[in-house]
């Protein structure tokens, strides 16, 4: 039998090969003297006669066994290469179980020459695991929270993923982090402020503030600049409705209290004074109908990302919403 777990989530793809592991050792092999590890970090590391050795052993005192292999599917890239691989991979005794661990994206991991042959083998279940976004990744967050001990409402796990992007690697640290700090009580925003650093780079706030002073030419230049350097458009989606969602509060304070000033901004919303300024000069500008028409676009585009439309898209289109109404 063989099992592949493989994809671009480390975090993901890490644990998932430890559970299957942990399942192993718990149905046959109680001692942990039948599993062996071999991991290759690079080309030159690739063992042919060791993994062929720990393949074809014997367990030990129970009726299987388990060998992991870490790497081995993407170093073995060329059909030459790949063929005497292959050939033990599709004579693995069936006493044994296989276990082939990649952190690799899956449509890189599915070209590679080995990758080809061993998944048209019999006996081999695959485990895909791509980088999660979406409700997919508000669901994991959850999950990991609740691992920790930790209680996140959905505004806070908004703040985290606009804070961390989607890395699961940094947010598993980020919510163990959060969870140690707040101790029994609820995570919150300001908690996520003052310990989650921003993934952003300064100048996608130059982004922002070009979105809400109405400097359209200049805040398209940056958002290119953004997805050039790498910028992942999920989290870059919640910081444009995280400050929608902002400049609605803010428009409703000043309609509640006309002299309403950047401390009172500060205070109400747990941000700091420069962000409470600009948000409140915008607020200032806008009417409450334009603020409203843009939140409820924000809340249809993600409503829409839960049913598949791509994040990038959504940006788009939001981005466009906002600099036609200015």
């Amino acid at each position: 039998m063989l099992l592949v777990v493989y994809g671009d989530d480390a975090f993901r793809v890490k644990e998932r090969a430890r559970e299957l592991v942990a399942k192993f050792i718990e149905k046959h092999d109680p001692t942990r003297m039948n599993v062996d590890e071999v991991v290759f970090g690079k080309k030159e590391d690739l063992d042919l006669g060791k993994v062929a050795e720990v393949v074809q052993a014997a367990p030990f005192l129970a009726a299987k066994r388990l060998v992991r292999i870490d790497g081995m599917l993407s170093l073995v890239t060329t059909k030459p290469d790949a063929e005497p691989w292959a050939m033990i991979l599709s004579h693995v005794p069936e006493s044994t179980v296989v276990l082939l661990v990649d952190a690799l994206a899956r449509e890189k991991i599915e070209k590679t020459e080995l990758s080809k042959r061993v998944f048209a083998m019999n006996d081999v279940h695959q485990y895909p695991l791509p980088m999660l976004s979406g409700g997919e990744l508000r669901t994991w967050i959850q999950q990991r929270a609740r691992v920790h001990g930790a209680t996140l409402v959905p505004s806070v796990i908004e703040s985290l993923i606009v804070r961390a992007g989607g890395d699961t690697w940094r947010l598993e640290t980020e919510i163990a982090k959060l969870a140690a700090y707040a101790g029994e009580a609820p995570v919150t925003e300001e908690m996520v402020t003052l310990l989650v650093p921003s993934e952003f780079s300064e100048d996608i706030f130059g982004f922002m503030d070009a979105m809400t002073s109405g400097r359209p030419s200049f805040a398209l230049k940056k958002l290119h600049e953004e997805r050039e350097a790498g910028a992942d458009d999920f989290p870059l989606f919640g910081m444009l409705v995280r400050q929608i969602r902002l400049l609605l509060q803010t428009k409703a304070l000043l309609e509640e209290r006309s002299g309403a000033g950047k401390q009172d901004v500060a205070t109400e919303f747990g941000v700091h004074p420069f962000v409470a300024q600009k948000v409140l000069g915008e607020a200032k500008r806008v009417s409450m109908e334009k603020i409203q028409g843009w939140h409820a676009l924000a809340s249809d585009l993600d409503s829409a990302m839960k049913r598949g439309l791509a994040p990038d898209i959504a940006v788009d289109r939001l981005v466009a919403a906002l600099l036609d109404d200015r």
